[in-house]
Parts: structure tokens; C-alpha cells; sequence
């Protein structure tokens, strides 16, 4: 072979080696992308099939993208290749338990297919770790796959429009961010600073850096090799070795100054934002939420279960081992707006909806079998308290019940929203199996000190506590509530009709009762009411009366569970009603326990309490007695010494306000003030601001990025001295071909300028070098052509591109990422000869 021959090669081989090191850089940041992203969805599903699922699909992938360019092939025949590849990888890696029996494998198959489209609903909807239950690991095995063969096709094009695979992998690594926790666990104080979610803010700074590395090891890879193939040419670079030290070391202090400023900046402003609103994630509010607040609470329509057919109707039956299980819990409502209790929704409470996948159930667990009749309909379900797994369904529905169903794991409450508009939950015929351990009683600890409700807002129950002399204990509470069930009398209705005469003929078996009329509602005017009667009564009887003589306040379930509620949150305990059936008789209660068969004349309401900062709840029961009926004692009447209940006859009964209901009712009016204008405009102002701060924080990179251009371009023109000033002048406009996306290749400035084009650029770049390499140093006004000359040239770059493309112009950090390679570009290029002193 020649020596032509032969230098020709080595000539080539740079480009080829440099060529080989970008796809092998491309594989690996996208392989590396991969893994952080696997590291942010770790929380989410916490399985050792995640790990596989990343190694297995993600190399098939990243090898799908390098032989369909390594062969170059067309577009359809790589996805034909990918698409066979998930076919057979989606069952065995992201749907496992398809490997079960034959027909189980294509339904697998078709979970495998379909879950790409539908299955961020069942992440959102499940509660975490979801480990493989069912197919939620699809989307991420198709992000593993797609996303990694999609990122590697586009790394591994040879032009600079491989920079768009870095917005692939970080879409890819949001998805264990969107997906992830609503509550990712505590912060971290870093410098005084306090940060939400430490570990995703820790693996998004990396996913970014390594996105930043791989970008800036590409550029040095691609220049690296146009060098060396202008070696072989001719290039003379004149250099002043302690300018160009002084040049990157100001360009290198600069891009670092970019990004701690952006760091430190970001770092500031999320705590400040943090406290307008809450973290959120794609998990926060979801469907099982939205259908509660649109059905009636259970505790407001509680009455309805006592009148006319419903209060015979069966609404289930429960059988299967019940030993120790002494209730089943249906609603649990612990949010409390003045006029009803209901479900917290605000996305911060614990009271969140989610779906169970799968699950063991807990030690000691017994199978309770529970069948809906005809009395009930809708979307609470019975439950024993410490459910754990899911429950298994039968029936025709069992399989549209079992996708539907959620649970609140802090409270035990289960809803089914299958079916559609009023017709979701359970209906007649549906059944389900669930396993629940036996009830354990747990003791009620001491409250807090202060109240979690306004005293100033319930008078008559702070009077109430007051009359009592109870201390504020946990023995002091329990006393409460004692005194508060033997003081009430049971009624379910305002009237003794035909819809009431079944309770009351039930009762009346048990015991000499006189019906006592009640109305419905539990809103703070109907508790206040209560205990007012209890305070009046108090007050006519005097301290150390008979408690016969103390009894007034009437109602049932609903009000004395409200009012029983309230009292523990004036005590300063949290609270919550829970309405359900209990399994076993209470002798001091009106509401028989269900055997077997739970009617509507079975249903219950009681609380939970719990001292601040415990775990467990404290069940505490409320009904009101229904044995000896209440007194009306006048002031000023004498009472016996020894008092006994006046006989019927002789009983002067009081009767409530004739309203059916009090919800919107209350005790007191009060003129609320007249709005003024700055109320009216505040909370717009409100929304301005936060709209406002978000933009900005969102521009705050790009904002970095101009005015760091801005302040490069005047320390350039302004530098002292005039040869260092027209060099400026000419990488100032080599800065903006960079930006633009222009090509200007070669190794000298006249080179470079032919080859984008531009006689300016070429006038300029002569200008320049007879500066550099003239006898005597330039002028002032020579820096002053050049630097005019530079920026026509740069106006016309800009304004021949439209609007938005001169915007991406201004913001791209492309100029930067150049003089960050040229110091080490430089090396390559032959030195230029010194110029030798004038004699």
C-alpha cells in the first residue's frame, strides 16, 4: 500500500473511532437513564421483578435501536422487530401470573396489550407497593422497552438532533415522580433550606446531570474528530496560552455560576411555594373520591332505615366464623363542616380511597361470608375492622366488583363503585368473602390539652362539660359519654305514624316506652339543642338530683353520635362516626344487634376516638337509652325527697321546634360585614401572584441562559485591550452561528466563515486576523467596525428566522457548551508561529 494510501486511512480512523465511542455514550446514558428512572418508581412498586423487568426489556430495547441502525433499516421493519419483542417479553416479565395455566397465559396476553393505554388507571387507583399484582407492571415494562428503544434511535443519529433523546429519558424518569406517593415520606434540611421529597429531588439532579454529561462528552467527541480530520489538511490558530487559560477558566467559572444560581434560586423558592400547595401527583384525587361527595352521607339519612318497609327489609347476611368479631363497619366519616359529618377529601388526610392489591390477611384472621338483600343498595360495604386482603367476590358481577372496589386503609371503610350514575355499589345477589382478624379493645390514652374544636362556637355543649366537673382524662371523657347516653332517650321520628309504629312497638316489648317526638339532622343547631335541654334540665333539678330527673335530651343514632363526636373533640381527642350493625346485644341500647340477618332495623352508629399522635382507634358507643323516659320539671317546683318517676299520666312532655330537619338551621344570626373591595379583589390578587411565581420559576433557567449571553457579549466588547476586543467580536458571532444551528466548519476564521456563507463574516474574519497577526495593535475604531460589523451580522442571523425560532435562539445554552470544548479543541489544532519582534 502507498504512503498516500496509508495516511488516507489514519485520516479516516479518528472520524471512525469517534463514531464508535457515540453509540457506545448513547447506549450507555440511555441504559443509565433507565436505571435512575427504575430507582424513582422503586417506592411505587418495591419488587425485585421492577430490577429485571429494567435489565431484560431495557437491553432489548437499547439493542432493537442499535441494529436497526447499525443495518439501516426503515422505520416499519424496527418497529415490527420491537413490537415481536414485547409480545414475548410482556407476559413472562410484566404480567407473571399469566404463566399459570394455558387460557390464563392470553389473558395475560391481552392485559400485556391493552395496558398500555389503560393502565395509569390502575396505578393511580391501587394503593402502593403494588408489587405484580395483576398488570400493573405494564406501563413501566413498556416504558423499559419502548422508551429505551425510542431514546437509543434517537442518541444514536449522527446529527445534532440526537440532543432530543435527553427530553425522552427525562419523560421517562417523571414516571415514578407523576405516579409516585402523594406523601413521599419526610423532608430534608439541607443549609437551612428545607426540601420535600429529598430522594426524587436527589434522582432528578442526577437524571439531569447525566444528561448534561453525555450532551457535553458527545460535543467533545464530535470536535474532537472534525479536528483531527483538519489536521491533515492545514490549520493555523494563533493562541495566547495565558488568554486562553484566562478565557476558559472565565467561561468554565460562568456555566458553573449558571447552574448554582438556577440550584440555589430553585432551592428557594420550592419551600416558599410548598406552603401555598400541597405536593401533588397524578395519585392525588381520583375517581373513588369524586363519587362519595356525590352520594348522600350515611349518617344524614340514618332515619330512613327506621321507616316504613325498610325497617323489616334485609339489607345482607353475615355468616362464617364471628367469634370475636362484635361489629361491621359501613361508612366512616370524620369530616365535620358544622352541618354534617362525611369524608375528608382534601388530598392531606389520611381518609384516601385506594385499591388493594391483593394482600395477605392479617394473623389470626377469620373468613366472614356476607350476601346483599334486598334492603340495601350502594357503595358501602360491611366490613370487619383490620381488612387486609382483597375480598373475593361471587356472582354474576364478581369480576366487575372486584376492579371496583377500595378501601381506606386508616379506617377500614370499603366502597364498590361498580356499575355507573345512581345505580353504582352493591345491589341485591352480589356476595363476597372477606378475612378479618378478631376485634381487640384498645385503650383510650389521655387527650390533648386543647380543644380541636371552637368552645366559643358550642355553648351550650362548654356549658354542658362545665356542669359536669369532669377532668380532662381519659376517665374524665368516659364519663361524658356515660352521662351523656343515660341523660338521652331514644326516638327515630318526629312522629308516632305508621311509618314509626314498628320501632315503636319493638321497643315498647322490651320496656315501658312513651314515644317522645324528635326530628332528624346532626348539625351543630340540633347538638346545640341537646345539650341546651341537658343544661336546662340540669339547672331545674339542681347538682344532686336523681339522674331519672336528669334526662332531656332526645334523639337517636345520628344526633347522640354528632354530639358524641363533637364532646371528644372539645375534650381533645380526634374523632370520627362510623355507621354499620353491631353483632352483639348492648342491654343499654335501643338498636338490637343482627344475627345472621342485619334489617334495616339492625343499623348503627357510633364513634372512634383517639389521643393525638396514637395509632389506634378507641371504639366508643353512644346510643342513647330508651328505659326511663325524660321529665319536665318547671322552675320553682318542689321535688320529693326521695324522687321516683312521676307515673305517665302525671308527665308533662316537652316537644321539639315542628321541623322535620334542622340542617341549615342555627341558634344565632349574626350580620356578617359587608365585604369590601379589597376582599373582592385579593383572592384574584392571590391567583395572580402564584401564576406569576410559577411562570417565573418555570423561566428561571432560560432567564439565567439570557442574561448570561447578555453579560458575556458586554465583557467581550468592553474588554481593555483592543486585540482581545476584536477577537470577541468574532466569537461572538461564531457564539450565534452555534445558537442558530448554523454550520461553520474549518480551521481558520476565513474557512469557517466561507463555509457559513456570509461575506461580513468573511470581511470580519480578515479584519480579525490582521489584528491578531499585524505588526502594530489595533485601534478603538477598528474594535468599533468589528464589532458592528458583528452584531448586522448577527441581526440579520436572527431576523431571518421566524419569532419563535429566534426565541429558541436566545434561550439555548448551545454557545456555551461550545466554549466549554474549545480550550480542549484547541490541543488538537497545530500551533500557529509566534510572530516575531519589529527590529
Amino acid at each position: 500500500m502507498s504512503a498516500g494510501g496509508r495516511a488516507a486511512r489514519r485520516r479516516q480512523r479518528p472520524r471512525a473511532d469517534a463514531g464508535w465511542r457515540q453509540r457506545l455514550l448513547a447506549v450507555v446514558y440511555v441504559l443509565v437513564g433507565l436505571a435512575l428512572t427504575t430507582a424513582l418508581a422503586w417506592p411505587l412498586f418495591q419488587t425485585p421483578r421492577l430490577i429485571v423487568i429494567a435489565v431484560v426489556a431495557g437491553l432489548s430495547g437499547a439493542g432493537v435501536a442499535v441494529i436497526g441502525q447499525r443495518r439501516r433499516w426503515p422505520l416499519w421493519k424496527r418497529a415490527a422487530l420491537l413490537a415481536g419483542v414485547y409480545v414475548v417479553e410482556v407476559v413472562p416479565l410484566a404480567v407473571p401470573s399469566g404463566l399459570a395455566s394455558f387460557p390464563a397465559f392470553f389473558g395475560a396476553l391481552r392485559d400485556g396489550l391493552i395496558g398500555i393505554i389503560i393502565g395509569w388507571k390502575q396505578l393511580l387507583t391501587l394503593e402502593p407497593p403494588l408489587g405484580d399484582y395483576q398488570a400493573v407492571l405494564v406501563p413501566f415494562f413498556a416504558i423499559a422497552l419502548l422508551g429505551t428503544a425510542l431514546a437509543t434511535g434517537v442518541a444514536l443519529i449522527p446529527t445534532r438532533r440526537a440532543g432530543f433523546a435527553v427530553p425522552l429519558v427525562l419523560v421517562s424518569g417523571a414516571f415514578g415522580v407523576a405516579f409516585g406517593l402523594t406523601d413521599p415520606g419526610p423532608s430534608a434540611t439541607v443549609l437551612g433550606l428545607t426540601i420535600d421529597a429529598p430522594r426524587e429531588v436527589l434522582l432528578s439532579t442526577l437524571l439531569v446531570a447525566a444528561s448534561l454529561i453525555w450532551l457535553t462528552w458527545r460535543t467533545r467527541l464530535e470536535r474532537s474528530a472534525a479536528l483531527a480530520k483538519a489536521t491533515s489538511t492545514t490549520a493555523t490558530l494563533r493562541t495566547d496560552t495565558v488568554a486562553s487559560v484566562a478565557a476558559a477558566a472565565r467561561r468554565r467559572v460562568l456555566a458553573g455560576a449558571m447552574v448554582v444560581a438556577a440550584l440555589v434560586i430553585g432551592l428557594v423558592a420550592v419551600p416558599a411555594f410548598a406552603d401555598v400547595s400541597p405536593r401533588t401527583t397524578l395519585r392525588t384525587g381520583v375517581e373513588p373520591l369524586l363519587v362519595i361527595r356525590n352520594v348522600s352521607s350515611p349518617l344524614a339519612d340514618y332515619r330512613g332505615a327506621f321507616a316504613g318497609d325498610r325497617y323489616e327489609a334485609a339489607m345482607f347476611t353475615i355468616s362464617g366464623d364471628l367469634d370475636g368479631i362484635d361489629r361491621l363497619a359501613m361508612a366512616t366519616l370524620d369530616r365535620w363542616d358544622g352541618q354534617r359529618f362525611s369524608v375528608s377529601s382534601d388530598g392531606r388526610d389520611a381518609t384516601r380511597f385506594t385499591r388493594l392489591p391483593g394482600g395477605d390477611p392479617a394473623p389470626g384472621a377469620q373468613t366472614v361470608s356476607v350476601t346483599i338483600g334486598s334492603g340495601y343498595s350502594g357503595i358501602w360495604m360491611p366490613l370487619p375492622a383490620g381488612v387486609q386482603s382483597t375480598p373475593v367476590f361471587e356472582g354474576e358481577r364478581a369480576g366487575a366488583l372486584t376492579d371496583s372496589f377500595y378501601i381506606d386503609r386508616s379506617s377500614g371503610a370499603g366502597i364498590d363503585i361498580a356499575g355507573s350514575g345512581s345505580a353504582r355499589g352493591l345491589r341485591e345477589g352480589d356476595g363476597y368473602r372477606v378475612d378479618a382478624p378478631p376485634t381487640t379493645a384498645v385503650a383510650l390514652g389521655a387527650p390533648s390539652a386543647t380543644s380541636s374544636i371552637d368552645l366559643q362556637s358550642y355553648p351550650q355543649l362548654d356549658a354542658w362539660m362545665q356542669a359536669q366537673e369532669q377532668p380532662r382524662s381519659a376517665d374524665g371523657f368516659t364519663e361524658l359519654i356515660s352521662r351523656l347516653r343515660e341523660r338521652g332517650y331514644l326516638s327515630h321520628s318526629l312522629a308516632a305514624d305508621e311509618t314509626s309504629a314498628q320501632w315503636i312497638s319493638d321497643l315498647q316489648g322490651d320496656a315501658p316506652y312513651t314515644f317522645q317526638s324528635s326530628y332528624a339532622g346532626h348539625s351543630t343547631a340540633r347538638v346545640e339543642e341537646m345539650f341546651q335541654r341537658l343544661v336546662d334540665q340540669q339547672n331545674r333539678v339542681g347538682p344532686n338530683a336523681a339522674e331519672s330527673l336528669l334526662i332531656a335530651a332526645v334523639g337517636d343514632d345520628e344526633q347522640f353520635a354528632a354530639a358524641g363526636a363533637l364532646l371528644a373533640r372539645a375534650m381533645g381527642y380526634d374523632s370520627r362516626v362510623v355507621v354499620g350493625v353491631k353483632l352483639v346485644d348492648d342491654p343499654a341500647d335501643g338498636v338490637l344487634a343482627c344475627d345472621g340477618e342485619c334489617r334495616g332495623s339492625n343499623l348503627s352508629a357510633w364513634i372512634e376516638v383517639r389521643s393525638p399522635g396514637a395509632g389506634e382507634w378507641t371504639t366508643v358507643d353512644v346510643a342513647p337509652q330508651f328505659r326511663q323516659q325524660p321529665v319536665l320539671v318547671n322552675i320553682g317546683q318542689q321535688l320529693p325527697e326521695n324522687p321516683t318517676v312521676p307515673e305517665q299520666a302525671d308527665v308533662d312532655i316537652s316537644q321539639p321546634p315542628a321541623v322535620q330537619r334542622d340542617d341549615g338551621t342555627t341558634t344565632t344570626t349574626t350580620d356578617a360585614p359587608a365585604p369590601t373591595w379589597w376582599d373582592a379583589v385579593l383572592p384574584y390578587l392571590r391567583i395572580g401572584a402564584l401564576t406569576l411565581g410559577t411562570l417565573l420559576l418555570l423561566a428561571l433557567p432560560f432567564l439565567v441562559i439570557v442574561i448570561a449571553k447578555v453579560l458575556r457579549r458586554r465583557a467581550r466588547r468592553d474588554a481593555r485591550v483592543p486585540e482581545v476586543a476584536l477577537v470577541g467580536a468574532w466569537e461572538e458571532l461564531s457564539d450565534t452561528w452555534a445558537d442558530a444551528g448554523i454550520e461553520a466548519v474549518g480551521g481558520t476564521r476565513l474557512e469557517r466563515a466561507r463555509s457559513a456563507q456570509s461575506a461580513p463574516a468573511e470581511h470580519l474574519a480578515r479584519v480579525v486576523d490582521h489584528a491578531v497577526f499585524a505588526q502594530h495593535p489595533p485601534t478603538r475604531d477598528a474594535v468599533a467596525d468589528a464589532w458592528r460589523i458583528c452584531d448586522d451580522e448577527r441581526h440579520r442571523v436572527t431576523s431571518e428566522r421566524g419569532v419563535w425560532r429566534r426565541l429558541l435562539i436566545a434561550i439555548t445554552p448551545r454557545s456555551f457548551l461550545r466554549s466549554l470544548r474549545l480550550p480542549d479543541a484547541r490541543r488538537f489544532a497545530p500551533r500557529a508561529p509566534r510572530r516575531k519582534k519589529a527590529a
